[in-house]
């Protein structure tokens, strides 16, 4: 190839022409990319065309647009698994500080749920709930702090758990629902 009674526009359509296909092939080898590659060769000749003047004095063309070729295409891979690694921790952490909310935000509308289901409860019936579910004392505590009898502590409890399992039937279905999504 005679490159020195050439214009520069010659000369590079030339390289292209002859090169462009051998080029992208050795790019995918790398890459696994047929798109990128021939992105990556376009970009190489791209810069031959802006570097011209600097290219012109190397007396193996072909050589050098196979190393170009060949430092682009790793380039792109490191770049790739950069961004694929920045991509991914910004995907974990914004599944980490979502869940939190997310599960705060469904753990106070269940409480307010409970505790508004609760204040229907009977007085009595209610009382006992608290101190056994949240006070955390056994039948014949609350029993002894009531002023009744064990029996009627098991009896109020029962009936408003009864009726707190009736009440909230809704809330446990949303629950398991709302679970599965937070998974």
């Amino acid at each position: 190839m005679e490159l020195i009674k050439l214009t520069s526009e010659q000369r590079i359509k030339e390289l292209f022409d002859n090169h462009f296909h051998n080029l992208v092939f050795h790019s995918f080898k790398i890459t696994n990319n047929y798109c990128q590659s021939e992105e990556i060769v376009q970009d190489v000749f791209v810069k031959v065309w802006q570097n011209y003047e600097q290219i012109v004095a190397i007396s193996d063309h072909k050589a050098y647009l196979y190393k170009a070729v060949y430092n682009s295409s790793l380039n792109y891979l490191r770049h790739f698994k950069i961004r694929q690694k920045h991509n991914e921790e910004v995907a974990n952490t914004f599944d980490e500080a979502e869940k939190p909310i997310e599960a705060s935000i469904v753990e106070t509308e269940n409480n307010n749920r409970i505790l508004m289901a609760i204040n229907k409860l009977p007085d009595n019936w209610k009382e006992a709930i608290v101190l056994s579910k949240y006070d955390k004392l056994k039948y014949h505590e609350i029993a002894n702090k009531m002023n009744i009898s064990q029996k009627t502590v098991e009896k109020y409890i029962s009936k408003a758990l009864s009726f707190l399992r009736k009440e909230l039937a809704d809330l446990l279905i949303t629950i398991a629902i709302v679970l599965n999504f937070i998974k």
